[in-house]
């Protein structure tokens, strides 16, 4: 009787000292990094209609600028959908967030590139194209540091599964 006691104590220990592996990380960060992900994002789009290519100082800048606007205005729904679809779920799986995360980098590269040469651009662009530089770049490694530790967590579960 006592051994069987032993076990079940051993047994409650070792359940409260591993975390579950559904939760990969804590509710509330994840909530809170999709919360600010898609505040980057409509940032952005508050910002973009005051760019305005034609203060470009070049054609070739000028239809950089305009194809850039382009690609973005392609990308931000994108990403703001799959942003919105992980906020939905109670508990988004580390595929659906990677998703997002992948989703909302493609619209930072973009931002991250037109940000390289920002003088050329005109210095009122320039002022709008920071501002969207600064808010998705205080978001992007959050973002890729709550994947890669949902990710690690995940694999962390798999292989104790395989044991």
């Amino acid at each position: 009787m006592k051994l069987h006691l032993f076990f079940a104590a051993l047994w409650a220990l070792l359940a409260s000292a591993v975390p579950l592996c559904a939760q990969a990380q804590p509710q509330s960060e994840v909530e809170s990094l999709l919360k600010a992900a898609g505040t980057a994002l409509d940032r952005y789009q508050q910002l973009a209609p005051g760019i305005h290519c034609e203060e470009a100082t070049t054609v070739e800048l000028r239809e950089a600028c305009k194809n850039t606007l382009a690609t973005l205005a392609d990308r931000v729904p994108e990403a703001r959908e799959k942003i919105a679809r992980c906020r939905q779920s109670s508990t988004p799986q580390v595929l659906d967030l990677f998703d997002a995360y992948e989703s909302f980098r493609r619209v930072m590269a973009i931002v991250e590139d037109v940000n390289y040469i920002p003088a050329p651009y005109g210095e009122h662009n320039r002022v709008l194209l920071a501002k969207a530089y600064n808010t998705f770049v205080k978001v992007n490694e959050w973002f890729g540091g709550v994947v890669r530790q949902s990710i690690q967590t995940a694999e962390g579960c798999s292989n104790r599964a395989r044991t």
